[in-house]
Formats: structure tokens, sequence, C-alpha cells
């Protein structure tokens, strides 16, 4: 074949291409959407040192700069009123039916006594402790691990801070957080 000849035919197929496909002009090929990445949640039980770190970090900060939080409007006849702006201090939400009830708890346990002790019938002085009454026999290991002595949980901070911290995580593994005090969600 005679190399005019071919050459012609290769520019002739090639405008044909250009006419029929049209020419390759400067605008940018249209950009690939990216897909939506979710971050995963997991919920993980902490170990004691991590529950110590959760601690520190859920520590509020010192009140000296900041207003009181302002306790949402509960029952006329909710219990314990005055433990609740410690309760808020110590990380429970500002909710009233959780206010409610954590009032309601305090008075059947301690009735509002943050000094509250059960007597124990193993010769240790305390079965319970304080305005919500944790029990030594079934939480003195984790007591133990978070550096809280029974004695410490006479202090109405501490002992509602270990509350919120056994209520907070049941909730978190899908339980009733209020089952340790008998009640049903």
């Amino acid at each position: 074949m005679n190399p005019f000849k071919f050459l012609a035919l290769t520019f002739g197929l090639y405008l044909s291409l250009v006419i029929v496909f049209g020419g390759g002009g400067n605008a940018s090929p249209e950009p690939t959407p990216t897909p939506t990445v979710f971050p995963r949640v997991t919920v993980v039980i902490l170990t004691p040192e991590q529950q110590i770190d959760r601690i520190a970090e859920l520590s509020p900060i010192p009140t000296t700069t900041l207003a009181p939080v302002v306790i949402v409007d509960v029952s006329d006849d909710t219990k314990c009123q005055q433990w609740l702006q410690t309760a808020l201090d110590a990380g429970w939400p500002n909710d009233r039916k959780i206010l409610d009830r954590l009032g309601f708890i305090m008075a059947r346990e301690s009735s509002c006594q943050p000094d509250a002790c059960s007597p124990s019938d193993s010769g240790r002085p305390c079965r319970d402790y304080g305005l919500i009454q944790g029990n030594w026999y079934a939480h003195h290991k984790w007591w133990e691990d978070l550096g809280i002595a029974p004695e410490d949980m006479f202090d109405p901070y501490t002992n509602l801070r270990w509350a919120w911290l056994l209520y907070s995580g049941r909730e978190a593994n899908g339980q009733c957080g209020w089952t340790p005090w008998s009640l049903k969600c």
C-alpha cells in the first residue's frame, strides 16, 4: 500500500472520529462523588486504669469561675433536693425524670443523709455507704481500683459521682442503670 494513501486514510478516520464524538475541549471531566464514611462507635468496658482516667476527665472544672448549673424544674415532691446540685456537679444529667428518680433513691436509701451507714453483719462498720448506699460487698474491688476508700463514700460528691459511673456504665452497656437500686427502667 502506498504510504501517502495510508496517511490519508488514517487522517480521514481521525477527522470522522472528531466530528462524530466531538473535539477534546478544555472541559475537565465530572469528578466522581466520594462516598460518605460514618465513624464507627463501639462501647468498650474500661480497665481500672482507664476508669481512673475517666474520673479525672469527667471531674468538674472548679466552680470558682463558673456559675452553678441551674437545675431543671423538678417535681415539687422530689426528695433530697438539697443534693441535686451536687449530683449535677458529679456528672448526672440535668433531666427532670432522672433527677426525680435519683432524689427518690437518696430518700429511700439514706433519708438524704450523706453519713448514712447500714450496719454490717460481718464485723465491718458498714455494709452500705452514703447517700445512695453503695454496697461494699458488691463494689469494694471497683472502689479500690478507683482509689475510693469506703469512708470516702460518705462524701456526697464522691458518692454521687460513683453512683453516676455505675448508672451510666450500665446504660452504655444496654442495661438498666437503675437496677442496682432495685428499680425498673
